[in-house]
């Protein structure tokens, strides 16, 4: 892991150090330099496809600044998906298709080899989706090219997120330096770092039985159940520990990059579940899947629809396998369920009396709970081995 690295950690000491020294005009550029310095040291030659696609982007800005076409954002936004999708997703695409033809007796010639997917490639997309969308809009404060590529290469959340918005963190380049910034940045660092190495790294003990198809097979029913809810834990641990370390990274600079987890498990839907786990992920899904579909001003079908496409989405981000896709539209349809009982089931009852709120909340709570441990089947197992632990769980295999 890139954060145990010493070596990662006197990076960080020294660019932040010289981030504080130079003028205010300046910061940008060390930021870029410090991205591209460290994408460079962890990820090699890949920063030259991280800077050819800024780099285009730039240029067919500065071409829609001088020619006025409906078609160049969108074409601009299309190249960064197309550049995610081939990294990450023409394995499946043609392992799938192979599967196919072989289903149907039929030679399937075209093969892939294993790609290596560039180091935070989907966090790197998602976030210049985001400028391309907003700078069409006009959303965007004046900046010069230099505001585009250091948001972009702002090296602690480069890896593990948050996601973050340009018109946010831009103005805080020019934020004064605050002594209260380095023990939060310090504090939130070794809260992270408890989390993934201690945590995280504990629990996964209990939780290994589901790692493989034998360990489900030699494992009895408390055991398996045990061990799901354990995992359901150690991502937690694990996802939030990462947020962790490059929010308080980021403190250290003067810049507070969005909170991505908020005591997800406390939630009592699964509405607020996602309005609690992955916030950055959530709200950039719902600004630019969700909302251009129709959201939900559309017919009741339709917004039906739309979460289950936006989940969908959510699923293929997490991973290049149709088992994530499974797990995406598993929380789609918990969604649509939930979204059809507020709507249409629990207006027809009575106001729940106060002295049973405790208790229903309790409920919904562990009902919520529930549901997301009984999806991670399917995050850590591929289908049909997912599908077969889901059976052993509740006993009917």
């Amino acid at each position: 892991m890139i954060y145990t690295d010493w070596l990662y950690w006197l990076f960080v000491l020294a660019t932040c150090i010289l981030f504080y020294v130079v003028p205010y005009r300046v910061r940008p550029y060390v930021l870029f330099a410090g991205g591209v310095t460290f994408y460079t040291y962890y990820a090699g030659s890949f920063i030259f496809l991280l800077l050819s696609e800024v780099i285009i982007a730039l240029l067919l800005i500065y071409w829609a600044s001088k020619k006025s076409s409906k078609w160049i954002y969108p074409a601009a936004i299309l190249g960064a998906v197309l550049v995610l999708g081939y990294f990450k997703y023409s394995g499946m695409l043609i392992e799938t298709l192979q599967e196919l033809f072989s289903f149907i007796n039929q030679p399937f010639l075209p093969t892939v080899e294993q790609l290596i997917l560039p180091l935070g490639i989907s966090y790197f997309t998602f976030e210049l989706i985001h400028y391309l969308v907003e700078r069409k809009r006009g959303n965007l404060p004046e900046h010069k090219p230099i505001g585009l590529l250091a948001f972009i290469f702002f090296f602690p959340t480069m890896v593990a997120g948050p996601i973050k918005q340009f018109q946010v963190f831009y103005p805080q380049l020019q934020a004064r330096f605050q002594w209260e910034n380095i023990p939060y940045g310090i504090g939130r660092i070794g809260i992270g770092l408890f989390k993934k190495l201690v945590l995280a790294e504990s629990i996964k003990l209990i939780a290994a039985p589901i790692y493989t198809e034998a360990g489900i097979a030699q494992s009895d029913l408390s055991t398996l159940w045990i061990a799901l809810i354990a995992y359901t834990f150690v991502i937690y641990f694990d996802f939030s520990g990462y947020s962790d370390i490059a929010i308080g990274t980021a403190r250290l600079f003067g810049i507070v990059v969005p909170e991505n987890f908020r005591n997800p498990y406390m939630a009592r839907s699964i509405a607020e579940f996602w309005n609690r786990w992955h916030i950055s992920l959530g709200a950039w899904l719902t600004r630019y899947v969700y909302f251009p579909l129709g959201g939900s001003r559309v017919s009741q079908p339709r917004v039906y629809f739309n979460l289950m496409c936006t989940m969908t989405v959510s699923g293929l981000w997490h991973g290049a396998a149709w088992n994530f896709v499974v797990w995406g539209m598993f929380h789609g349809v918990m969604l649509c369920i939930h979204r059809f009982f507020v709507k249409e089931v629990k207006p027809k009852f009575p106001p729940v009396p106060k002295w049973l709120k405790p208790g229903t909340t309790v409920l919904s709570i562990a009902i919520t709970f529930f549901g997301v441990t009984i999806s991670r089947v399917f995050f850590v197992l591929p289908i049909l081995a997912g599908w077969e632990l889901t059976l052993r769980l509740f006993g009917l295999k």
